[in-house]
């Protein structure tokens, strides 16, 4: 199960944990104890859920969770949980629509452009078996979300085979494919400790061409 996956079940369970939580009294209230606390609680994993589908604070679903996570409720809590319920809704919506996978693509690159800088500074330090390692683990983990992207069926299929599906199918031209062929060996030999297989110089061309990948594929 992915990530995207693991999280949009969680979204699921939330949705039907709120049904008992939003449910008030006569008066729109709550005054049972347990249940106003269940709904703190459920608030906070609603807020935390929608913070890592949508990494940007601007983003109109996130503003929206912690505009009503933010607030003073008191007896009439389950009101906002309900209200939240519906934000989660909207996003399973969109997210079946297939509207957040970009969003999904846009966090996984700002996470993948994070350990690229780290694999650089090694490469500048002149540390390549550091380096190759981080860029190797980056350069394999974009490969194979740009097939999912594509709907390329990767569980199972080592790098080469990957490649040749890329580039049959046009993602990745006669260039590219020996630039992603170069990286795909500095991965292969830097995952065995196979130091001595390649040269810094190939890692610094497996963080440029996976930086590329990434800007092309993913941050988009």
């Amino acid at each position: 199960m992915s990530v995207e996956e693991k999280i949009f079940q969680r979204l699921a369970e939330l949705i039907e944990q709120s049904k008992a939580l939003s449910v008030v009294n006569e008066y729109g209230q709550c005054v049972e104890e347990k249940q106003l606390a269940d709904c703190s609680a459920w608030i906070t994993a609603a807020q935390n859920a929608v913070h890592l589908i949508f990494t940007s604070p601007n983003a109109p679903y996130r503003l929206k969770a912690d505009r009503i996570a933010g607030a003073s409720h008191g007896y009439v809590i389950p009101t906002a949980v309900a209200e939240l319920a519906s934000v989660l809704r909207s996003m399973v919506t969109d997210a079946n629509a297939g509207l957040l996978a970009s969003v999904a693509n846009q966090a996984r690159a700002e996470t993948f452009d994070d350990f690229l800088d780290h694999a650089d500074a090694y490469v500048k330090e002149g540390r390549k078996n550091e380096a190759g390692v981080i860029a190797g683990v980056v350069f394999e983990d974009t490969l194979r979300q740009v097939c999912r992207n594509e709907s390329i069926a990767e569980k199972g299929l080592k790098l080469d085979g990957l490649i040749s599906e890329l580039t049959t199918r046009g993602e990745l031209s006669g260039v590219k494919a020996k630039r992603v062929r170069v990286a795909a060996h500095v991965r292969t030999k830097a995952s065995h400790a196979q130091w001595d297989e390649y040269e810094l110089e190939d890692v610094r061309a497996t963080i440029e061409f996976t930086r590329e990948l990434i800007s092309a594929k993913l941050d988009k």
